[in-house]
């Protein structure tokens, strides 16, 4: 068993920002956790810690003594209304949290990106998370981990009704999805969670990335 660590979770209401939070409280690696939310969500724990800030001034927030930062931060376009909503939450508040691990000299950065993330892709979300995927990869921080889950599995607290179908068709033939199209194959937001935490107890320096068939084996793992 290490030594125990304290925990920086930023998205700690999201599908699997909420999945990662109750992990992170039960886990005994962790002595201590701290969330940063843009509004109260009334989880009491004795490890727990919620800070209420706002994202547009990460960079003025003065925090120590993080060894891991979890980055489960993230929007759809129909939310954020307009993409230049969604870039500055999905590339530019990312990115700076990413900055203020750096900052607070944190061991690693883990983030939740998206499967077929590519800076130079067409498609605009896809761009997006390639673009921050490639900045947060030039920061000094020992270890960054990007995981690119495919189709997000799980109950939301708000209805998406193009997603609910996705997932039950995800459902339905997530079986004949074998060899290079494992990694397709839609994924339970607690796996994610439990993959993430796995990655967090191994000893990897740089930037390392991790598909859904890979997080769910490391998922298993855990």
């Amino acid at each position: 068993m290490q030594k125990p660590h304290s925990a920086l979770l930023i998205g700690a209401t999201g599908l699997c920002g909420q999945q990662l939070l109750s992990q992170l409280l039960e886990s005994e690696l962790y002595q201590t956790v701290e969330i940063w939310v843009r509004k109260p969500t009334g989880i009491t724990h004795p490890k727990l810690t919620e800070r209420t800030v706002d994202f547009s001034h990460i960079d003025t927030i003065n925090c120590v003594g993080i060894h891991h930062v979890f980055c489960a931060l993230g929007t759809t376009i129909k939310q954020a209304k307009t993409q230049q909503m969604f870039y500055t939450i999905d590339h530019d508040y990312v990115l700076a949290c990413g900055r203020a691990a750096e900052k607070m000299q944190a061991d690693m950065f883990l983030y939740i990106s998206s499967m077929g993330a590519n800076k130079r892709s067409g498609n605009f979300y896809l761009r997006t998370k390639g673009m921050v995927e490639d900045s947060l990869s030039t920061l000094s921080i020992p270890s960054i981990v990007l995981f690119r889950p495919s189709m997000l599995l799980g109950k939301r607290k708000e209805f998406r009704l193009g997603e609910k179908i996705g997932n039950g068709i995800m459902k339905a033939i997530g079986f004949m999805m074998i060899g290079s199209l494992k990694k397709y194959r839609g994924i339970q937001a607690t796996t994610v969670a439990r993959a993430m935490l796995y990655a967090a107890q191994q000893d990897v320096k740089g930037t390392s990335i991790f598909e859904s068939d890979i997080m769910q084996q490391m998922g298993k793992n855990d």
